[in-house]
């Protein structure tokens, strides 16, 4: 039986460490992140806008542009809408920031970015 050569094993040792970094570096650059329900609930506009954009409830968002309920879910920091129409479909909406006043996100098929700001009660 012969021994491996030196480079052989050099080589080896240099792909499973390139095949540990990808791996590595992909785990990191896509943080698992969480979104707070409770925090999303509520009615939230766009700036200029006469009515709310949405209005996002237990299970449903209530559209202002066609006044219909929407079921959603929560996947990490995605926001999923079901329209449950086959143009409309389904949209994904990626949270890039939510705080008790905004809710920064982007649209994952359009790639747009938007803020909403969330109406306040006026009883409080």
């Amino acid at each position: 039986m012969g021994s491996i050569r030196p480079d052989v094993i050099l080589l080896r040792m240099k792909r499973a460490l390139t095949l540990l970094l990808g791996i590595f570096l992909i785990c990191c650059s896509s943080p698992a992140q969480t979104v707070d329900a409770e925090k999303l609930k509520g009615a939230w506009w766009k700036d200029g806008e006469p009515s709310f954009t949405w209005l996002i409830q237990d299970r449903t968002i209530l559209m202002e542009f066609d006044m219909k309920e929407h079921p959603y879910r929560l996947e990490g920091n995605v926001l999923i809408i079901d329209f449950e129409d086959a143009t409309l479909g389904v949209q994904r909406k990626r949270i890039l920031r939510l705080t008790d006043d905004e809710l920064e996100f982007t649209d994952e098929q359009y790639e747009g970015t938007e803020v909403l700001r969330k109406m306040k009660d006026p009883v409080k």
